[in-house]
């Protein structure tokens, strides 16, 4: 490959995932930087002499009960890499796609067009720092879409839903050079052996000298990994879709998200007998503690599908009488059930965030916003939906004081995302006595983790 072919993968649509300030990583400011560092890198390619770095930095991330992902940040340099063999590498990766399973779209986020509507969810803990995070929403919405519309016709009575334990981490990755190897031409194989010498080595801070074996490194750009994980399920997706069909049943998947629709629970046995035997073979379990069974009607009472289908068309949430009455029917909810239900009911807020709240009522406007201002909804709140926020507050009839509030959980969580987008919204509002507050909590918490030191 020449340096023309090289670089044109290096365009605006690559750089303009880095102007997102929560990704702590240096880049190239000028386009002559740049430049500079797509020749260094090629030249290390085409030398032999590149070797993966250790990340730069770690995102660390709130699971839930206190559980953290470690989300580690490459170099810039890294980053070209892997983009770069993705890129190449995307006509293989992302062109066998079994109905209704998603997460293979190619980087540049072109999605299949539907005429379903989307459904906005907040972005996964992936989705947040990619390349085009409007398409993980994108898809997230379609997935949702056609799962929802198959329940609502009501042709199907029953949902098996699962998912796979630590999928990233026990991906084999001789399994995945293999496939890719099978279905790749000959005249890639040189990309393919790149690919997995930064897969191999990127982890050396905690392998050592030793090559990792398994697993997919679940970085902050999260685009590359999300097409290598799809495609090592496409052989699985195949089989399950037809073992389905044989007892009339429906496929979807969600990255590792599996939702089966069905109409007699009595096969769901040796389905998951099925299933679990072919996933053996990829070194994938069943994640036996989120095994559930469905009646439709109760998943949609779950994830209170109707409630959802108020925003039916995507102009629905500027329509002030559409968003009063989602705004009446969420309410009503009692608080018990929300915490029970899907993701706690965030999923209503978000659809919400952007609607035409400004339309309703001060008592209502009041009621929402303060669901909106809870220290649940804001620990998992991007710079963006922060800013959405901070207009909503001030509207209020009593507006409380937002720095204090965030400099509060600031001072509480451990978790250095929330304390990145915080610092990114500060710098974006110019609130300097609130930057400057999480730039010493960013420091507390990376000499602690530094010097494995509670403080």
């Amino acid at each position: 490959m020449n340096l023309k072919d090289f670089k044109k993968w290096f365009n605006n649509a690559f750089w303009k995932a880095f102007k997102n300030q929560a990704i702590p990583v240096w880049v190239p400011q000028t386009k002559k930087d740049r430049d500079q560092i797509i020749l260094e890198v090629y030249a290390s390619i085409e030398s032999a002499q590149y070797a993966p770095s250790v990340p730069e930095a770690e995102i660390v991330m709130n699971k839930g009960m206190g559980v953290s992902r470690i989300v580690p940040v490459f170099s810039i340099k890294d980053y070209c890499i892997y983009y770069f063999c993705i890129k190449e590498l995307e006509d293989i990766l992302c062109s066998k796609r079994t109905e209704n399973t998603f997460g293979g779209w190619t980087l540049g986020g072109k999605l299949r067009q539907k005429e379903n509507v989307e459904i906005e969810c907040e972005l996964s803990e992936y989705g947040r720092y990619s390349f085009n995070p409007s398409a993980w929403v994108q898809a997230f919405g379609e997935f949702n879409s056609l799962l929802y519309a198959q329940i609502n016709q009501g042709n199907y009575s029953h949902v098996l839903q699962f998912d796979l334990s630590n999928f990233y981490d026990c991906i084999r990755l001789d399994i995945l050079e293999r496939y890719m190897r099978e279905d790749a031409p000959a005249d890639k194989g040189w990309i393919i052996a790149l690919l997995f010498y930064l897969l191999n080595h990127w982890n050396r801070r905690n392998t050592g000298l030793h090559p990792q074996i398994v697993g997919l490194p679940q970085d902050a750009l999260a685009d590359c990994s999300r097409i290598l994980a799809n495609y090592y399920l496409q052989q699985y997706d195949e089989f399950a879709a037809k073992i389905c069909n044989k007892i009339d049943a429906l496929y979807f998947r969600y990255a590792d998200d599996q939702m089966i629709l069905l109409n007699d629970p009595q096969k769901v046995e040796i389905l998951l007998l099925l299933l679990c035997r072919k996933l053996d073979r990829y070194g994938l379990r069943v994640n036996q503690k989120k095994v559930m069974l469905w009646k439709a009607e109760e998943l949609a009472k779950h994830r209170f599908i109707e409630v959802q289908s108020v925003f039916s068309k995507k102009d629905d949430t500027k329509n002030p009488e559409l968003v009063s009455f989602f705004v009446d029917t969420y309410l009503k909810i009692p608080a018990d059930e929300l915490e029970k239900s899907w993701n706690q009911g965030m999923p209503l807020l978000n659809r919400l965030i952007w609607a035409n709240l400004e339309s309703l009522s001060q008592r209502k406007f009041d009621l929402i916003v303060s669901r909106l201002l809870s220290e649940s909804y804001l620990l998992l709140i991007d710079h963006k939906k922060l800013d959405r926020v901070a207009s909503l507050n001030v509207k209020q009839s009593v507006p409380i004081n937002l720095d204090e509030v965030l400099c509060v959980l600031g001072s509480k969580s451990v978790h250095n995302s929330f304390h990145r987008e915080v610092l990114v919204f500060a710098t974006q509002t110019k609130n300097v006595k609130l930057e400057l507050f999480f730039k010493r909590r960013l420091e507390e918490l990376n000499l602690m983790m530094q010097k494995n030191a509670i403080i």
